[in-house]
């Protein structure tokens, strides 16, 4: 049967983890999904995320990663055409955070007396 949200989801609207990003994705992977994707052990990945190796969210007791992490890191690989260091392209990636919320904040100041 046909719900209003789509086919055959009983009428029910999407939950927040099912919900898929622009791309048609969801917006965070579990880590037994990301591991799946990258064809990693399990374990591995876990390793990775708690040392800070991988970028990732914890909550709880509980990891997920943002699927743009995981689109990013393919992208940066196709880009270079190279195999990439993880632990490389994730203190890149930290400093490009870092760098684009600088330039944002720098853009959001205004001083005393309209000088910016």
């Amino acid at each position: 049967m046909t719900g209003k949200h789509g086919v055959g989801d009983g009428g029910k609207p999407p939950t927040d983890e099912s919900r898929p990003s622009s791309a048609g994705r969801p917006a965070f992977y579990t880590a037994a999904e990301t591991a799946e994707i990258l064809r990693l052990d399990e374990s591995t990945l876990y390793r990775h995320l708690r040392r800070g190796s991988f970028p990732g969210l914890k909550i709880g007791g509980r990891y997920v990663v943002p699927g743009v992490v995981i689109q990013r890191l393919v992208e940066d690989v196709l880009a270079t055409g190279r195999c990439v260091d993880l632990g490389e392209w994730t203190t890149q990636w930290r400093q490009d955070q870092v760098a684009a919320l600088a330039r944002l904040t720098a853009a959001d100041v205004e001083l005393p007396g309209g000088v910016a």
